[in-house]
């Protein structure tokens, strides 16, 4: 019987809907976690002038229920030689 992996939502949000970051089939919340802060890491290098605009990675379940909200003003980028 295959392993049926729960879907995330992952959109990028201000006080609104901004854009759909697509759908993905991960293996538990904390995947899903892991995926936003390297989302939103990434949304923060390709579009710096949402920099400063509050915008966050928002992530629910298939089911609706909200799994965690990322902001890109506060995420990261890791340094060279960093293990993040």
């Amino acid at each position: 019987m295959p392993i049926v992996m729960p879907l995330y939502y992952f959109k990028l949000v201000d006080s609104r809907f901004v854009s759909d970051y697509g759908v993905h089939d991960l293996q538990d919340e904390t995947a899903a976690q892991i995926e936003a802060i390297k989302l939103a890491r990434s949304v923060r290098e390709a579009r710096p002038e949402l920099i400063g605009e509050h915008c966050s990675i928002s992530v629910t379940r298939e089911d609706g229920a909200g799994i965690c909200l990322i902001p890109i003003d506060e995420i990261r980028t890791p340094r060279l030689g960093s293990k993040r």
